[in-house]
Parts: structure tokens; C-alpha cells; sequence
């Protein structure tokens, strides 16, 4: 049974101003604007391909000549050392007027480099520019009460954003009390689905760390139901 299938969709249908405002960037990171413009969005959605039988990550779908552009950015980017600039920038602008537009794919960027790393595709494999985890105090009084039971799992699962690391933690690294873990909490999400995309359009993922974990737990679920794991 497929479930939290809203997940996959939710900024899908909420993501129609997919422009970049240069005015909410660092000047020295205009010239990542164009690639980011053209891909990032569609690399922060993993859909699930029912022909396949799995989640099939954006990179997978690039052609040649597109990942050709994106190696000279990524050799650039590396080369200029603003790997953790980007990084910083993402996540302090995300409480401030920087429109979701913007954040998303400029660190939907990010996230398609490591699924072309997850390739072993080079350079990208060198993983010197790739999303970076950056302490963020995180104010769980955003969820409403009935829905506060989120928070602790979230902040484990929700760090798990991409296919191959959650495929890897759902089939090699899952203990079988994490596994009861995720049973129960994906009926919970089940039940309160509506609720909590109540809660995700009042606080978006690109400017909330706490939906951000909220949503990539979701993700997780999702793909470990589709999977037969959970």
C-alpha cells in the first residue's frame, strides 16, 4: 500500500514561483543561479516509479550534456571553496524574508550533487560540495500539542534525505525495535496526515528545520511502506 503519497506531491503543489531572487543571494553566488534554477527544485523530489518498483532519485534521470554543465559548476564551486558558504547561507536564511523559492533549489543544488556522488559519478564522488549539516537549535513548540509526539522521531528519521541512505538504513543499519518504531509512528502519520499538511503549508520546510524534519520523515516512511520495509 502506498502511502503519505501527499508528501511526495506537497511542494510539487505549492512550489509555482521557482524563480531565484539574486537580491536574497550573496553576490559571489550569482553565477550558481542558472543550474540551480534548472535543477534544483526537481532534485529535492524523489517520486516513486511504479514500472521500477522504487523512489528514482532526479540524477538518475539527467542526460549527458546536463550533468557535462553541472561538473563545470561543481568544479567551480569546489575550486572557489564556497561549498560551506552555501551551506551557511541556506541555513541562516532560513528564518529571514529569503523567499522559498530561492532556498529550495539553491540547496536542492546541493542535494543533486550528492545523488551524483551516490553514482559514483566524478567529480562529484570527491563529495567536497555537498549539503553539510550545521547545528540549528530547533523550537518544537511550532507543532501543535496533538501533534508534538512527531519531534523525537523526526529529529532521528528526518535527517535521512536521500534514497540511498535511507534504502541503506532501512535494509542494513534498522534494528527491530526501530523498525516498531517506524510501524507505529507511520500509522500515526497516517491518521493525522491531514493535520500535519495543515501544519507544513503554516510552516514551510525551506524556512523551518523543524518541517524540514518533519517532511523527510514522512519521506522516509513513504519509501520503506513502497519498498515492503516497514
Amino acid at each position: 500500500m502506498k502511502v503519505f503519497r501527499w508528501l511526495f506531491s506537497w511542494w510539487q503543489r505549492r512550489s509555482d514561483d521557482t524563480r531565484i531572487s539574486p537580491a536574497h543571494l550573496p553576490t559571489e553566488l550569482h553565477y550558481i543561479i542558472p543550474l540551480a534554477e534548472r535543477h534544483g527544485s526537481d532534485a529535492r523530489v524523489v517520486p516513486f516509479d511504479a514500472r521500477l518498483g522504487r523512489h528514482v532519485p532526479y540524477a538518475e534521470k539527467l542526460s549527458a550534456r546536463a550533468i557535462a554543465s553541472l561538473r563545470a559548476l561543481y568544479i567551480e564551486i569546489r575550486a572557489k571553496g564556497h561549498g560551506p558558504l552555501i551551506n551557511r547561507w541556506y541555513h541562516d536564511s532560513g528564518e529571514g524574508p529569503c523567499p522559498p523559492g530561492t532556498r529550495w533549489p539553491i540547496y536542492g543544488l546541493l542535494c543533486l550533487f550528492g545523488q551524483l556522488a551516490e553514482l559514483g559519478i566524478a567529480p562529484f564522488n570527491d563529495r567536497t560540495v555537498r549539503p553539510m549539516k550545521i547545528h540549528v537549535e530547533l523550537d518544537w513548540t511550532k507543532l501543535p500539542d496533538s501533534l508534538r509526539y512527531l519531534a523525537g522521531s523526526a529529529e532521528v528519521y528526518g535527517e535521512y534525505q536521500f534514497e540511498g541512505a535511507i534504502l541503506d538504513f532501512l535494509r542494513a543499519s534498522m534494528t527491530p525495535e526501530e523498525r516498531d518504531e517506524l510501524q507505529a509512528l507511520a500509522l500515526q502519520y497516517k491518521r493525522d496526515g491531514e493535520a500535519i499538511e495543515r501544519w507544513l503549508d503554516e510552516f514551510p520546510i525551506t524556512q523551518h528545520r523543524e518541517a524540514a524534519l518533519v517532511y523527510f520523515t514522512g519521506n522516509l516512511l513513504a519509501m520503506g511502506a513502497d519498498a515492503g520495509l516497514l
